[in-house]
């Protein structure tokens, strides 16, 4: 159930829809089925009421994501004359998260924040966020209801990838009723379930699948096997030709390995630089860690970025492991 706030925050957020006629939907960077998914279905939503959108992102759309509705639209600026009346992000829980992007928002009239990111910092003026939704693609289902905007069968494939994406296709433990009430009525639509879920779960390129055994082979444990954790560099993509992209399912993998309650997957996305995909259960909450790192996300899903060095990989493994003894966690300088 929605807080007052949420609900009060949704009247606020539909009548500066409404108001508004120049309007910029936003994901952030390195973004994921949810973030993508979210904001086009946002977006073919809001053309229905004749607003004019533009999409961003900071980086390339992911490849898996290419065949989306409107994915080939999205745009890393704002190139247009006109002034922007509004400005509304998707599953950005900093403004840090829009390098470059973050410009127009300045410039913006309003912004709109759409979110349900755990740890996060406040910038817009609205805020629609609910901790307790499984994806934001849910939010983004209520706004158009509120809206009175009919969810078609493309908007419906952007909502449920949005879903399937962020829940691991509904492993999660974030998901719950609602989450299966507002997907019932997206499959209403003719949208084709199977075809979604194979694309993104049943389905990996060859450099992934290289990628991933490669990961495998490098898994290491602590704790008894409590804390798993795997890494990959950038030679390895490189030799493998494979992208960043192609193992971001990794880090839930290797929460699979039996016995394990928290897993890390450490990757060279730039020069001597790692980033860090976090995941939990039982509800150990590895979001406050990597905050400490200027990272975020959620309880049981997050990631930061650490300088590449044996001492720093060996620095966040032993913190992790500090979650599980019930050790205090050491902020990092």
């Amino acid at each position: 159930m929605k807080t007052k706030e949420f609900k009060e925050n949704l009247k606020i957020a539909v009548d500066l829809i409404r108001k508004s006629q120049h309007i910029v939907l936003a994901c952030h960077m390195n973004p994921d089925g949810d973030a993508i998914g979210s904001m086009l279905g946002l977006g073919l939503g809001l053309q229905k009421i004749k607003k004019n959108i533009t999409f961003l992102c900071p980086d390339k759309i992911p490849s898996r994501y290419s065949s989306l509705p409107s994915a080939d639209r999205v745009r890393q600026a704002y190139d247009h004359a006109h002034p922007v009346d509004l400005a509304i992000s998707l599953d950005c829980a900093s403004l840090k998260q829009l390098p470059g992007v973050d410009k127009i928002f300045k410039r913006s009239a309003y912004i709109i924040e759409i979110d349900h990111h755990v740890y996060r910092d406040q910038f817009g003026d609205v805020q629609l966020v609910s901790a307790r939704t499984a994806s934001v693609g849910e939010i983004v289902y209520e706004l158009l209801a509120a809206l009175d905007i009919k969810v078609d069968r493309k908007i419906a494939e952007c909502l449920l990838t949005s879903a399937i994406v962020e829940t691991s296709s509904f492993s999660r433990a974030e998901v719950n009723e609602k989450t299966f009430e507002i997907c019932a009525k997206l499959l209403e639509t003719g949208v084709d379930f199977n075809s979604i879920s194979e694309r993104y779960y049943w389905r990996k390129s060859l450099p992934a699948m290289l990628l991933t055994g490669l990961s495998f082979t490098r898994i290491k444990t602590a704790l008894n096997g409590k804390v798993v954790w795997s890494i990959l560099y950038r030679e390895d993509f490189l030799r493998l030709k494979g992208r960043q992209e192609h193992v971001d399912p990794v880090a839930d993998d290797l929460l699979m390995t039996a016995g394990a309650q928290v897993s890390l997957f450490f990757r060279e996305a730039e020069s001597n630089m790692l980033r860090v995909s976090l995941r939990s259960k039982g509800g150990i909450d590895v979001g406050f860690l990597a905050t400490t790192y200027g990272g975020g996300g959620h309880d049981s899903v997050a990631s930061c970025r650490i300088h590449k060095t044996k001492q720093g990989v060996d620095r966040l493994i032993k913190q992790a492991g500090a979650l599980l003894t019930k050790t205090s966690v050491v902020r990092h300088e």
